[in-house]
């Protein structure tokens, strides 16, 4: 049995894809890469969210298993999987999909935003509107400003993420999001051979990889902005930039609240386009 521990939108939906079609020993699937740059487009074998679900797992005779960290326990990343290693067999091989910075867990939650959005609004925001009015029926009612802060709040937390790795398992297979994202066709092989599985030579993975990215990087490309943005604001040169998604920014919100900096950011519905707009928020909070 193939088991992959990935965070949502860390890409344990291709890799369970890419061993299924790249290997010789495992029954394929019929998918496409989706226009999201997803492969949300096949029904995954046994995918988890809870420590109850994936108890069935010593019930089951699966080829793959692909659990999400942190589930749906409220528990952290760290613990999450150690709860998970409890229903495994001591010698049992595991992938697990990490972060290794701070900025690769906010990256991958905008992956999350545009591949599976029901998981902020559906889950993380489910009951998040009672918080700023009573009056709100569910996040929809509430301000793009008041929308904002919550997600920055839920961004703030993206530091847990980083006790996955010196926690490391015996044996497992570690690896981050940026070796699929630089570095594919290699970590998919790597992979392959960790599980002991045989490539499957009359699959082209090499094509696959040049669509999977391509697909991916409207998503780089958004996130690449943010780090400019944050870098205008730390050198002083203005720059400005298009309408952002609400989840970059919320990233930046929180990145300005972690350097000991808050925007003046109530009724803010409409962000900053440029640096000197953006500086002025920080300045009107901080003169208050």
């Amino acid at each position: 049995m193939v088991v992959v521990l990935a965070p949502s939108g860390a890409f344990g939906t291709t890799v369970e894809y890419c061993l299924r079609q790249f290997s010789n020993e495992l029954t394929k699937v019929v998918a496409t890469i989706a226009p999201d740059g997803s492969m949300h487009t096949f029904e995954k074998e046994f995918h988890t969210a809870t420590i109850e679900q994936f108890l069935q797992i010593k019930h089951k005779n699966l080829e793959i298993a692909t659990p999400v960290y942190p589930g749906e326990d409220y528990l952290t990343a760290k613990q999450t999987i150690d709860h998970l290693a409890q229903c495994l067999d001591h010698d049992q091989k595991v992938l697990v999909i990490y972060f290794s910075s701070v900025q690769m867990a906010q990256r991958n939650q905008l992956f999350c935003f545009y591949k599976i959005p029901w998981l902020f609004f559906d889950t993380i925001m489910k009951d998040k509107h009672l918080e700023w009015n009573v009056q709100y029926k569910s996040w929809k009612d509430m301000q793009p400003f008041e929308l904002r802060e919550a997600l920055s709040f839920f961004i703030d937390q993206q530091s847990q993420y980083l006790e996955v790795k010196p926690n490391q398992k015996e044996n497992w297979l570690y690896i981050t999001t940026d070796d699929l994202l630089y570095n594919f066709k290699h970590t998919i092989l790597d992979i392959i051979k960790y599980f002991q599985l045989t490539v499957d030579i009359n699959q082209n993975i090499d094509e696959f990889s040049v669509a999977w990215l391509s697909k991916q990087k409207y998503i780089l490309d958004e996130f690449e902005q943010i780090e400019q943005i944050m870098s205008s604001l730390n050198s002083g040169v203005d720059i400005s930039w298009n309408k952002l998604s609400i989840i970059s920014e919320a990233i930046i919100q929180s990145r300005l609240r972690q350097a000991g900096l808050e925007m003046a950011c109530d009724q803010l519905n409409q962000f900053p386009t440029t640096t000197h707009e953006l500086q002025k928020t920080i300045l009107a909070k901080e003169n208050k």
